[in-house]
């Protein structure tokens, strides 16, 4: 991967342009190839810990300096198993941790200030709403806009403990992140005319937990008030979808426990949360250090809520899903289309997610994401190694059952849902991606097809470039088609597929069966 990061290269080019904002003018750079490039642009005031984004007000002004660095990210564990060995700067950026990420990057095409009304794509990280950065040099999106003439909005939101703690004695009310996402969208279609954009033509993306965010902006768009649309209009999830509803405040309370205590806090102590709200009282470094540590085992990994406010809970979130209410939902307030995909063998990169030596692993590091009784019915369903197997059996085992909770079975049950209803919507597949992007084993996993949608030219050959770009035009194509509007033109069980030799073309779901064997596990789907 080239190691050239925007940061780098706007100081390089040293060519600076100045847009006028409702906030001021703000000064930007452009970077080698001409695109228009605006780093860590605030969307929202600084947060308080364990507090709701505030937006900014009216009466805000932008700093009079340079947005063309990368000075920080979201404070977080490091404890990332798909990222072992990686090279941390490439996925966080240059900077430094702040419990300020609330900002965005933008990247306007070449042709931009002379030209403008381009189409937006808002992307959203992803790291298991544990980690990452919109930094990360993979999704740096100056060769995409330039390519294609769009405007590129990366987010940063809060992530871990300090995005998606939530309890509710004491009251927390968690998603925060979610929260700093939506604020960023509304941000973006309140202020991108000013980069070139179009409010009226934006488009969410994004990839595992962005995916996964992806849905939950989808979910809360569908229940706005009636005459309210929403700050988008299209969206792409990659490889991740919600497939049970979260834990409720309640349910979460024994995590909020297991931090205290770990802190050497009393739980039931009145002044236990003014504490770890306070960081002077309670350093982010001394939280992330328990979660580096698995001092918290189970505990340590962080996820959104059903609070009843930000995902309503009358009726939860799956029953609104499956009963067609989430794609009714979206009609009525603008989003016009949704595009849903996975990679064949995502298994892999989830199988390195968390340490798995032996049995007990696998259902131990499960249970970060799913309840007790449903995580020994998958290990039934799927069945375990015998005890004394190796490692690498049960990694595996790992690896396909998550994979299949996380991505496959979520997108063909999201998919079935929207088109129940009639909604615009189609399912993509990818069985290839460029060798150099895959891990040693050589698997066609998770994440590996990055590059592709970001058209990430450094990382790629010249015939793989042409791939990319073919790639990027059928998915076009296929959603202007869907535009038409024409029922039944594409069945349930047809995905838009990347094969192993490169070509494209509309195929038979392969996996149907395969991924759906575990839909009986959940309620609803028996």
């Amino acid at each position: 991967m080239s190691s050239v990061h925007l940061h780098e290269e706007l100081a390089q080019t040293q060519v600076r342009v100045v847009v006028q904002t409702r906030f001021g003018p703000v000064t930007g750079g452009r970077s080698k190839n001409g695109a228009v490039v605006f780093l860590e642009l605030p969307y929202a005031l600084a947060p308080e810990r364990f507090g709701n984004p505030v937006s900014l007000p009216s009466e805000f002004r932008y700093e009079g300096k340079y947005y063309t660095a990368e000075s920080s990210y979201a404070v977080q564990p490091t404890n990332d198993g798909q990222a072992a060995g990686g090279n941390l700067e490439d996925k966080v950026g240059l900077g430094k941790p702040t419990e300020n990420p609330l900002f965005v990057n933008i990247v306007a095409p070449p042709s931009f200030p002379e030209r403008s009304k381009f189409s937006v794509k808002i992307y959203i990280h992803g790291g298991f709403l544990q980690f990452g950065s919109p930094h990360g040099l993979g999704s740096q999106a100056q060769y995409i806009a330039a390519e294609r003439s769009e405007v590129w909005v990366n987010i940063g939101y809060r992530l871990s403990v300090f995005g998606f703690l939530a309890c509710d004695k004491p009251r927390i009310e968690g998603n925060f992140g979610f929260k700093d996402q939506w604020m960023a969208l509304e941000w973006v279609h309140d202020n991108i005319s000013a980069f070139g954009g179009d409010p009226e033509n934006i488009q969410i993306t994004g990839l595992s937990a962005g995916a996964h965010s992806v849905h939950q902006l989808l979910h809360h768009a569908s229940r706005l008030p009636p005459g309210v649309k929403a700050p988008f209009t299209s969206a792409v999830l990659q490889s991740n979808a919600i497939l049970t509803n979260p834990k409720t405040p309640e349910q979460l309370r024994p995590q909020f426990a297991a931090l205290s205590r770990a802190l050497g806090l009393d739980p039931d102590a009145t002044d236990t949360l003014s504490i770890l709200r306070d960081p002077a009282k309670t350093s982010w470094q001394s939280i992330t250090d328990l979660i580096d540590s698995e001092a918290l085992g189970p505990h340590g990994t962080f996820r959104g809520c059903m609070d009843g406010a930000w995902l309503s809970n009358n009726p939860d979130p799956m029953t609104w899903q499956r009963t067609g209410g989430l794609a009714r939902g979206l009609l009525e307030h603008g989003v016009r289309n949704v595009i849903i995909g996975d990679l064949s063998e995502e298994w892999y990169l989830y199988s390195i997610a968390h340490p798995i030596k032996q049995k007990q692993d696998v259902q131990k590091n499960l249970e970060r994401y799913y309840p007790t009784d449903i995580v020994q019915n998958m290990i039934e369903l799927y069945g375990s190694p015998p005890d004394d197997a190796e490692a690498e059996e049960f990694e595996k085992l790992f690896g396909v059952i998550l994979s299949a909770a996380q991505v496959h079975l979520p997108v063909r049950l999201f998919h079935r849902d929207l088109l129940q209803e009639d909604y615009p919507a189609f399912r993509y597949t990818i069985a290839w991606t460029p060798e150099q992007a895959r891990p040693n084993p050589g698997f066609v996993t998770h994440a590996t097809d990055r590059s592709l949608w970001a058209f990430r030219i450094p990382e790629l050959t010249t015939a793989q470039v042409e791939v990319a770009r073919t790639w990027l035009n059928a998915i076009d194509q296929a959603t202007q088609e869907l535009g038409l509007h024409r029922p039944g033109k594409r069945g349930l069980k047809e995905v838009l597929t990347l094969k192993a030799d490169r070509q494209i073309e509309w195929t038979a779901d392969e996996s149907w069966d395969d991924a759906m064997k575990m839909r009986k596990l959940f309620p609803g789907e028996l």
